[in-house]
C-alpha cells in the first residue's frame, strides 16, 4: 500500500497515481502542501493541492512571504556565486549553498527574526576541550533577514547511518555534545522554551493528525494526552542551554571532534529537554532499520543525565513528549507501513517503564 492511501480521501485520490511523495502539510491559504520526491532528496519540490483535488507546482521564488529569495539570489549571482536550493519551507525559511572559488557556505533567508544571529553565535567559542564547534557566522543581513554562515567538515550522524555505518564514537560524540551544552552558560537574551509550549506544539500536532489521516491510530489521542499529563506534572525545571532540536541530522563528525548546527531554536529550557530529544530520535532511526542500538544509547545518555542531576520523571516526560511528537508528524510522512503503531506502542512502553523500555532511562 501506498502511504499516502492512509491520508484523508481527498489527499489520498490526488496523490495516488503521482509522486513519489515524501511529506504532506496543511497550507496556511488552505488546501495542503504535498513534498515531492526521494529520501536524501532536498526538500524544496512542493506542491500546493487544493480541497478540489487540483494540484499545482509552488516556485520558491515565487514566496510571497519570502520576497527576499529572488533579490538575494541576483545578487549572488552578480558576486560569482554557484547557487543550490537545499532546503525550502513554504513561507518560513529557505537555505541555500553558495560556492565560489571551491569554498563553500550556506545562506539562510528567514521570514521573521527570532533572534536568529544571537542563537547562532551564542556557542561560538566552541567547547572547552576544542573538540566541538559551531559554523561560524560569516555574514547577517538584518534587512533582509539573511544569515551566511561556513560549511563545516565531515558527516552528520544520520549520514552514517542511513549508510550502515554504527560506530562506538558515534555515542561518545553525543555524550560530548550534550556535556558540552549543559555546561554552557546561558543569557537572559535567549527565549525561554517552557512545557506550556511543548504541550502547545503536542496539541497542535494531535488536531492535525487527527484532520489528515482517513483512519488515525485509535490510541493516538490517549497516548499524548498521557504525556501532556506527565509534562503537566514536572512543570517548568531550572533552566539550562538548550539546542531544542538535538537529533543525528545536527551533530557532524570527523576524526578530531565535530560540529553542532542547526542553532535556529538555541533557547533556555529543561535540562532534560536534549537527553529527551536525542533518545528518542535513535528509537526512531533504530524503527526505520538503521544500526543504532537505541537502548544500550539510552542507558547510557540517561545515565549521564542523572549525574548531571537530572530526575528520572522528567527525562522520561521529555523523552516520551518527543516520540509522540515524531510519531504524529510522521504519520504524514513517506514511511513503513506500521511505523506509527511501533513508536505509539514503544511510547506506552515508554509511559510505564516496561516492554523495551524496561532499565533503558533510570
Amino acid at each position: 500500500m501506498n502511504w499516502t492511501d492512509k491520508l484523508i480521501d481527498p489527499l489520498a485520490m490526488a496523490l495516488r497515481e503521482t509522486g513519489p511523495w515524501l511529506r504532506v502539510e496543511e497550507s496556511r491559504a488552505g488546501g495542503w502542501i504535498c513534498l515531492a520526491g526521494n529520501p536524501g532528496d532536498p526538500a524544496v519540490n512542493w506542491h500546493q493541492l487544493e480541497a478540489d483535488g487540483s494540484l499545482s507546482t509552488l516556485e520558491p521564488m515565487k514566496d510571497k512571504r519570502l520576497p527576499n529569495m529572488a533579490t538575494a539570489c541576483s545578487r549572488w549571482i552578480g558576486e560569482g556565486y554557484s547557487m543550490q536550493l537545499v532546503a525550502w519551507r513554504v513561507g518560513s525559511r529557505s537555505i541555500f549553498r553558495l560556492s565560489r572559488n571551491r569554498i563553500h557556505s550556506y545562506a539562510k533567508i528567514f521570514r521573521k527574526d527570532r533572534s536568529i544571529v544571537e542563537r547562532w553565535r551564542h556557542l561560538s567559542a566552541g567547547s572547552p576541550d576544542g573538540l566541538w564547534n559551531t559554523p561560524e557566522v560569516l555574514d547577517w543581513n538584518p534587512e533582509e533577514k539573511i544569515l551566511t554562515i561556513e560549511d563545516r567538515p565531515g558527516q552528520s550522524l544520520n549520514q552514517q547511518w542511513t549508510s550502515g555505518i554504527w560506530l562506538d564514537q558515534h555515542l561518545e560524540s553525543m555524550r560530548e555534545v550534550l556535556r558540552w551544552l549543559a555546561s554552557c552558560e546561558i543569557s537572559d537574551g535567549l527565549p525561554v522554551h517552557t512545557v506550556e509550549e511543548e504541550i502547545r506544539i503536542l496539541n497542535s500536532r494531535l488536531e492535525v493528525f487527527h484532520r489528515t489521516l482517513k483512519e488515525p491510530h485509535p490510541e493516538a489521542t490517549e497516548m499524548v494526552e498521557k504525556v501532556i499529563e506527565n509534562l503537566a506534572v514536572i512543570g517548568d525545571q531550572d533552566l539550562i542551554l538548550t539546542h531544542r532540536d538535538l537529533h543525528d541530522k545536527q551533530i557532524i563528525t570527523t576524526k578530531e571532534g565535530g560540529s553542532l548546527i542547526d542553532l535556529d531554536l538555541l533557547a533556555r529550557g529543561s535540562a532534560a529537554l536534549d537527553p529527551g530529544n536525542i533518545i528518542a530520535h535513535c528509537r526512531l532511526r533504530a524503527a526505520q532499520g538503521h544500526p543504532v542500538p537505541w537502548q544500550s544509547i539510552g542507558n547510557i545518555l540517561s545515565q549521564d543525565a542523572m549525574e548531571r542531576g537530572i530526575e528520572r520523571e522528567p527525562l522520561i516526560g521529555w523523552t516520551a513528549s518527543t516520540l509522540a511528537r515524531i510519531a504524529l508528524i510522521y504519520s504524514r510522512r513517506n514511511r513503513h507501513g506500521n511505523l506509527i503503531t511501533r513508536l505509539l506502542s514503544s511510547l506506552d512502553d515508554l509511559l510505564k517503564s516496561t516492554g523495551e523500555w524496561q532499565g533503558v532511562i533510570g
